[in-house]
C-alpha cells in the first residue's frame, strides 16, 4: 500500500509537471507576432491584406511610369541609349570602328587589328593586357578604350562587333 502511494505521488508529481511546462509553451507562442519568426503560421486574412498592399504599390508605379511616358522631358536621349546597350555592328574590310571613352567591344566574327593612341592601345579585360597598335584582335574578348583618342579598330576581313556604349564608323 505504501509502494502504491508513492508510485502515486511520483505519477502526479510528473504529470503536474508536464501541465505546467506545457502551459508555458503555449502562454509564451501566442505572444509573437503572426507572420513574424517566432510564429511563421499565418492566417489567410493576413496573407490577403499583404497581397492587397503588393497591389496598391504595383498599381501606384505602373500609374507612375504612364504618367511620366505622357511628358515629354523624360524621354531617354538616343546617345544615353546606346550608352547602356549592347549593339551589333557589322564593318566590311578595310572601314575602321573608333571608340569613344568607357566603350566596351567584342568581335564576334571576322578579323581585325587594333588602333592605339600616343598614350596607349585598348584594355583586354579578358586576358588583363594592353593591345597596341598592328596587335590582331582575338575573337570573344571583351576590350575596352580608356579615353577617346581615336583608338579603334580596322577590318581585315568583314567583321561582326557587340558594342556597349559610343562608335564611329569610318
Amino acid at each position: 500500500m505504501l509502494k502504491d502511494l508513492i508510485r502515486n505521488k511520483v505519477v502526479i508529481s510528473i504529470l503536474s509537471c508536464s501541465i505546467i511546462v506545457t502551459s508555458t509553451y503555449i502562454v509564451k507562442a501566442s505572444g509573437y507576432e503572426p507572420g513574424s519568426s517566432g510564429d511563421p503560421v499565418v492566417t489567410k486574412s493576413y496573407v490577403d491584406m499583404k497581397i492587397d498592399e503588393l497591389a496598391k504599390n504595383v498599381t501606384e508605379v505602373i500609374e507612375n511610369i504612364n504618367t511620366n511616358k505622357q511628358k515629354p522631358d523624360t524621354e531617354v536621349k538616343p546617345e544615353d541609349k546606346s550608352s547602356n546597350e549592347l549593339e551589333i555592328v557589322q564593318i566590311e574590310a578595310g572601314q575602321s570602328i573608333i571608340l569613344e571613352s568607357g566603350s566596351e567591344i567584342i568581335l564576334r566574327g571576322g578579323e581585325g587589328s587594333i588602333i592605339d593612341s600616343e598614350l596607349g592601345g585598348i584594355a583586354d579585360l579578358t586576358q588583363g593586357i594592353d593591345l597596341r597598335g598592328g596587335y590582331d584582335v582575338p575573337a570573344n574578348h571583351l576590350l575596352m578604350v580608356p579615353r577617346s583618342d581615336g583608338r579603334g579598330i580596322v577590318a581585315k576581313t568583314n567583321c561582326i562587333f557587340m558594342v556597349k556604349g559610343g562608335y564611329e564608323v569610318k
